[in-house]
């Protein structure tokens, strides 16, 4: 299935949120990964302390030196549920950042476990930096990878120089995209056009459905109907086309044409 890693600029625009919104819309089984180096956050805040913490990915990391099918088996028993539908999963992330220097040597069989799924995966991935604890491979394996911020000139500012390192390190910026959250600011196409990178969706400002996923403050049972939520289900669907693979007809059309093949979706012509 397909692997969409999330990434920020820093300055807590909502990596978390985001991919909880992605996922609790999706309409595919999905699993949201806490790939984030510096803890995760869902344990705590969607569910409150409310669930016994698993291994989750320590306990993958774990079993990296058995190999591929070891490594495998332990994610598949690390998933705990997500909702109540039994189609949406997470696994959740380490819960102290010293932990991730550990993790470092095991990201590729990490990566290639979570490219394997019979799920998509939602890859909550933070805020991307300079460093040996990063999950690059998490990145490389990825479908698209997203960049979620806010449509300020702070963010354009801290996304710009993290948006050359993740073009560096994946070749090239085909499958990287822009999440905007927030309806106010600075216009997508300006921002597009500074960074290079096409805005693929956006989320609204919703502060009090945003509270549900990121600190479990409130109830879950109408989130559906919420304007956050309502929003992701539109914005999944344009994640999803952003890696969708190119077909190899449309590929040798455009560069029969002159061409070059269209920009933001992965996949390669044979």
């Amino acid at each position: 299935m397909a692997v969409f890693a999330l990434i920020s600029p820093g300055g807590s625009p909502g990596v978390t949120t985001t991919a909880l919104a992605l996922a609790l819309t999706w309409p595919k089984p999905v699993v949201v990964a806490e790939c984030d180096p510096s803890c995760g956050d869902i344990l705590a805040g969607l569910f409150a302390g409310h669930m016994k913490a698993p291994r989750g990915l320590l306990g993958v990391a774990f079993e990296a030196g058995r190999g591929p099918s070891a490594i495998a088996a332990e994610l598949s028993s690390q998933l705990v549920p997500l909702d109540d539908t039994g189609s949406r999963k997470f696994l959740a992330g380490i819960s102290d950042p010293r932990q991730a220097l550990g993790l470092s040597p095991v990201w590729p069989g990490i990566a290639i476990a979570l490219a394997s799924m019979d799920a998509d995966v939602i890859a909550d991935c933070g805020r991307f930096d300079a460093g040996a604890t990063q999950p690059l491979s998490v990145l490389a394996e990825a479908n698209a990878v997203l960049m979620v911020m806010r449509p300020s000139l702070r963010q354009v500012a801290a996304a710009r120089p993290r948006v050359d390192m993740v073009g560096q390190a994946l070749g090239g910026r085909d499958k990287l995209g822009l999440l905007l959250i927030g309806d106010h600011g600075l216009r997508p196409v300006d921002i597009s056009r500074t960074l290079d990178v096409r805005v693929a969706a956006s989320l609204p400002d919703d502060a009090s459905t945003a509270r549900v996923l990121s600190d479990g403050d409130g109830r879950r049972s109408r989130l559906d109907r919420t304007p956050l939520m309502r929003a992701a289900r539109l914005a999944g669907r344009s994640v999803a086309e952003l890696g969708r693979p190119v077909p190899v007809a449309e590929v040798s059309a455009a560069v029969g044409s002159g061409g070059s093949p269209p920009r933001g979706r992965s996949g390669s012509a044979e």
